[in-house]
């Protein structure tokens, strides 16, 4: 495993300083900030980090998903996010990409729609993430979002809930990062009638593609922000989908099921 206690390169980050009100997370260190960036290469979404989960299920220590803030100071208000958490772990973001690129999506919209158990997690999910979105933003920030969005836009951005989904989404999974992510902080809820269903499927799913989420012997190097091996980390994944259409169409799908 690696040594957590070895000290973090020097560098100047801008990081967001909005507490996190995400369930089952901790507040982000400088640390944390610096292993993000190792994990995917960017920089704003790892100075708007403002939480990792309270539970780390990584062999190495290394937080696999982040909590963000939903109007970054960092950014000075030109970033939103409506997603409120983040995939960040390397060999898990990989992973779920290969299940998404062979219909992973259509077969959990294909359930969604037809399991209640699923509709009511996604639902209780949905509203927690709006819920921890109105609680972060003050009347301030709200005020500002409205500036840049005006109201419509406003309101569907504090209503939305996981991966910036419409509130009451049960038709589209949309991201099954974000459902896996999700569930990184909240699968040690203690309330079993708030249980991450869709982000376990998505964790079942992986292992019996045989991937493990405790990850491997050598994956540390991928989030260790003190190696000295070249970081590799996976390209964006909507960029990756609007250059081979298959987010343009997904998206004319979801418009014309709602």
């Amino acid at each position: 495993a690696v040594a957590l206690s070895r000290s973090v390169p020097p560098n100047k980050l801008t990081r967001s300083t909005r507490s996190t009100t995400f369930p089952s997370s901790k507040q982000t260190t400088v640390r944390d900030i610096a292993i993000l960036r190792r994990q995917t290469g960017q920089t704003a979404p790892a100075n708007a980090a403002i939480g990792r989960p309270a539970v780390c299920a990584c062999r190495h220590g290394f937080p696999q998903a982040f909590a963000m803030d939903p109007l970054p100071a960092s950014t000075g208000g030109r970033r939103l996010n409506s997603g409120l958490v983040k995939l960040t772990c390397p060999l898990l973001v990989h992973a779920v990409d290969a299940l998404e690129d062979e219909g992973g999506i259509d077969e959990f919209n294909e359930r969604l729609r037809t399991d209640a158990a699923w509709q009511n997690s996604a639902l209780l999910a949905h509203k927690l993430h709006e819920e921890v979105r109105n609680t972060l933003l003050s009347d301030e920030d709200v005020d500002a979002i409205r500036d840049k969005l005006g109201n419509k836009g406003t309101d569907a951005f504090m209503s939305a809930g996981v991966a910036g989904s419409s509130a009451g989404s049960i038709v589209d999974a949309k991201c099954l990062h974000a459902w896996l992510a999700d569930c990184t902080f909240r699968e040690h809820d203690d309330d079993p009638g708030h249980a991450p269903l869709l982000g376990r499927a998505v964790a079942e799913s992986l292992k019996m593609r045989g991937v493990d989420a405790t990850g491997t012997e050598e994956c540390f190097v991928l989030c260790d922000p003190c190696s000295n091996e070249a970081p590799s980390p996976p390209r964006p994944r909507n960029k990756q989908r609007l250059k081979t259409g298959k987010e343009t169409a997904r998206r004319r799908r979801r418009r014309k099921q709602s």
